[in-house]
């Protein structure tokens, strides 16, 4: 079940500009200090707080929160109403729109299906934050079906009021609304009543909300079948303990892998390489060494790499199992310590040339119908398959479950 709630929002005549307040949620910020100096009222005071030498960092965001309750710098929404949330993004020149809504859900592990593990140490953290402040600073990230869009005419259709219009620090352009008339969002909610709900980002906070037995929690949802849903690829890149060659890498290989020399002759030539393991029907990747810096080596699977039989083959079939568990660890024996992961494969491209990185593999983007399908069969993906992007948020809306002072500890 999908319901309205009264959100906790900035208050916008006790804060400048709202893109100053913002962040990006806990588990991609790379500079923590850039949000604290950009603006003292910056939701990473709450979304990844500093100790300080009297107090451990959940109690500061604690003491935080309730300061800016108490002065109105945080105030609560005036009545129950769904959010509405839009984000304008160019990724390689092509213009995309992802509109989705922020209601609380009810917790049911037979409607909420997830895609991904979580890991201790993050759970453990998060679930420290959550249950010191009450609150959520920020939102499971899930994904429901919609082929008729019916949603969606009413998320475009319906009365709303426009709260912020901003365009963020990655020129994401920002649109945030509440909801105004009921009856809309009784039929908003009534259509969501049977649907699914899929997981993309948050696993851990959902994680956290079964464990201390909460009912509700807040999710931003956006259609699957949306035309703005991006996925981007987590790229692995190598650091090998002892040295290892470029042609004894391709010998490995070269029983199981086509290769193809690709030649980097200008700028253009790694998105080209790009276009074409996305678009090859077989399952192809890039690989880059530092021993050859002027060329990018394509590689397209010509019998099975990754045949393990005690494996759900709905996760054999994947592009990132694949790679990860096919060709990095089975055929090469790369070790996990010598794997690390990445979005930016321009950055990669530099690092190797620059001799800082070893080896690079850039691979496709998951699918949203390889996520469904995962989740649909109660199975995992393995670690860093899927980056949606963009993220949302910090800031915009954070969720009270438990107001009562004395609940603060």
């Amino acid at each position: 079940m999908t319901k309205p709630f009264k959100g906790i929002l900035y208050n916008r005549q006790k804060i400048g500009d709202i893109a100053s307040c913002v962040c990006p949620p806990y588990d991609v910020v790379s500079s923590v200090r850039t949000y604290y100096e950009r603006d003292p009222f910056n939701a990473i005071r709450l979304e990844l707080p500093m100790s300080q030498p009297s107090m451990d960092k959940y109690n500061v965001a604690r003491h935080t929160l309730e300061q800016w309750l108490r002065t109105g710098v945080l105030q609560k929404d005036t009545s129950d109403t769904i959010y509405v949330y839009e984000q304008e993004i160019i990724v390689d020149e092509i213009h995309y729109l992802r509109r989705g809504f922020i209601g609380l859900n009810r917790l049911q592990k037979e409607r909420i299906l997830t895609h991904e593990e979580t890991r201790k140490k993050a759970k453990e953290d998060r679930e420290r934050l959550i249950t010191t402040l009450k609150t959520y600073t920020s939102l499971v990230f899930a994904l429901y079906e919609d082929k008729e869009e019916a949603i969606e005419d009413i998320l475009i259709g319906s009365q709303k009021e426009k709260l912020y219009d901003f365009v963020d620090e990655q020129t994401i352009t920002n649109r945030f609304y509440r909801m105004t008339d009921p009856d809309e969002m009784d039929t908003l909610v009534s259509l969501m009543e049977s649907k699914k709900i899929y997981i993309a980002d948050g696993h851990h906070r959902l994680a956290v909300s079964y464990k201390i037995g909460l009912e509700y929690i807040p999710l931003y949802l956006t259609n699957m079948y949306s035309t703005g849903i991006v996925i981007f690829p987590y790229h692995r890149i190598i650091k090998f303990n002892k040295p290892r060659s470029l042609n004894e890498l391709l010998s490995l290989l070269e029983e199981r892998v086509d290769i193809e020399k690709f030649p980097l002759i200008d700028n253009n030539s790694p998105r080209l390489a790009t276009q074409k393991i996305n678009t090859t029907p077989k399952p192809a990747y890039i690989m880059y060494s530092k021993d050859d810096p002027n060329n990018f080596y394509i590689l397209s699977e010509k019998s099975p790499v990754y045949t393990d039989p005690s494996v759900h083959e709905s996760v054999r079939k994947l592009k990132v199992s694949i790679l990860h568990m096919g060709i990095l660890k089975s055929i090469l024996n790369v070790q996990d310590e010598e794997i690390s992961f990445t979005q930016a494969l321009d950055k990669s491209v530099t690092q190797i040339k620059d001799g800082a990185l070893d080896l690079a593999l850039f691979l496709p983007p998951t699918l949203v119908e390889e996520v469904k399908e995962i989740a649909d069969n109660s199975l995992y993906m393995p670690a860093k398959s899927t980056f949606f992007y963009p993220k949302i948020l910090t800031g915009l809306v954070f969720y009270q479950y438990d107001t009562n002072p004395s609940s603060f500890i």
